[in-house]
């Protein structure tokens, strides 16, 4: 379910430098089109100048905004002999999912730290969907715990690569600095505008910085903007501008012409969607999780996605974007992975997972 294996990135056409230096395994369907919001203009309050970027549909097998990243990641697994992959995330983590099902598309396995949230019916489906895909599940609890048992999961075997949560890295972000140019090569076929604004869902921040890195690298003054889905500890601006540093110096140390562009990024944090936290329901976020099936036929989940729409919904009707274009990037994956069956494949303890009641 891989694409063809001779594609390489646009920034290694760019800076051919990169391509010696960078370590790369293909798995995304590219370009991914830009379509009008039109379908949810009422939702909205405009019928013109919104649109989204379907990375929700850059593979068959998964989507999402982990997919392009992995392309290095897991190339840089792959080139260290790697035989598992050893993550941590949410219990609903669809950056788990990925690591998962393209792992197991590899050949390595996958061993996954899970921490809490507040429990939905997509993290019920998450969880079986790990267990389905073949990962082994180790439950971690609170933070502190899940570190602990993180740190045993990697010293329990060798052969062992770990994939910090969110996956942010300066390796990992060139992938959405490629998504740029992949955007930029779009506007000069006319296959889509020039937008103002870019907004998306931010946890790690890592889309975020590369995104605002690749508008600069551009010469755009596009603002990004990060809607807020978790802590202001996680999401903020002296973590942005330090991955934003990190990477265009990474480019840079590796591509020597890769402008010195990271003084001139312009992003922004929206803070309005995040309610009580991380993976809480809001109303806002619940009717946006509708609408965004509405916009693509895939329901949308009150963690990033409803909460990305009710972010664009508010910053669509402020007076200060009254005139500007915006373009969603969709980060979450329009393809359900099967996850039938896995309930049973599940360690007694996550059974909880199907026992306590949901928030949403």
């Amino acid at each position: 379910m891989l694409p063809n294996a001779t594609r390489t990135p646009l920034l290694f056409d760019a800076y051919p430098s990169l391509a010696r230096a960078l370590p790369f395994v293909p798995l995304c369907d590219v370009p991914t089109p830009v379509e009008p919001c039109s379908a949810i203009a009422g939702y909205l309050g405009r019928r013109e100048g919104v649109a989204m970027k379907r990375d929700d549909r850059i593979s068959s097998l998964y989507g999402g905004n982990k997919v392009r990243r992995y392309e290095l990641v897991l190339g840089d697994a792959l080139a260290r002999g790697a035989r598992r992959l050893v993550t941590v995330g949410g219990i609903a983590s669809t950056q788990v999912m990925a690591t998962v099902l393209f792992g197991r598309e590899l050949g390595l396995g996958v061993r996954a730290v899970l921490f809490d949230q507040p429990l939905t019916t997509f993290a019920r489906m998450q969880v079986a969907g790990y267990a389905k895909g073949g990962a082994e599940l180790v439950y971690g609890g609170g933070y502190a715990e899940t570190a602990y048992r993180a740190v045993r999961a990697m010293a329990k075997s060798s052969g062992n690569y770990f994939i910090f949560p969110g996956a942010s890295g300066p390796l990992a972000n060139v992938g959405y600095v490629d998504a740029m140019l992949e955007l930029g090569r779009q506007v000069e076929r006319g296959e889509a505008e020039r937008p103002d604004v870019i907004v998306l869902p931010t946890g790690s921040s890592g889309t975020l910085a590369a995104l605002a890195l690749g508008c600069a690298m551009l010469g755009w003054e596009t603002e990004v903007v990060g809607v807020r889905i978790t802590s202001r500890f996680v999401a903020n601006h002296v973590t942005i501008d330090r991955l934003v540093r990190a990477t265009s110096r990474f480019l840079r140390a590796r591509a020597p012409r890769f402008p010195d562009c990271a003084r001139r990024v312009s992003y922004s944090l929206y803070h309005g969607a995040i309610g009580e936290g991380y993976g809480y329901p809001t109303p806002e976020a619940v009717e946006g999780a509708e609408q965004l099936e509405v916009l693509t036929g895939t329901r949308g989940e009150v963690t990033y996605s409803g909460k990305a729409l009710a972010g664009l919904r508010a910053l669509v009707a402020h007076p200060k974007y009254a005139k500007k274009s915006f373009l969603l990037w969709n980060t979450l994956s329009a393809t359900l992975p099967e996850h039938h069956g896995g309930r049973a494949l599940v360690p007694k303890s996550l059974a909880w997972v199907w026992t306590r009641p949901t928030v949403a």
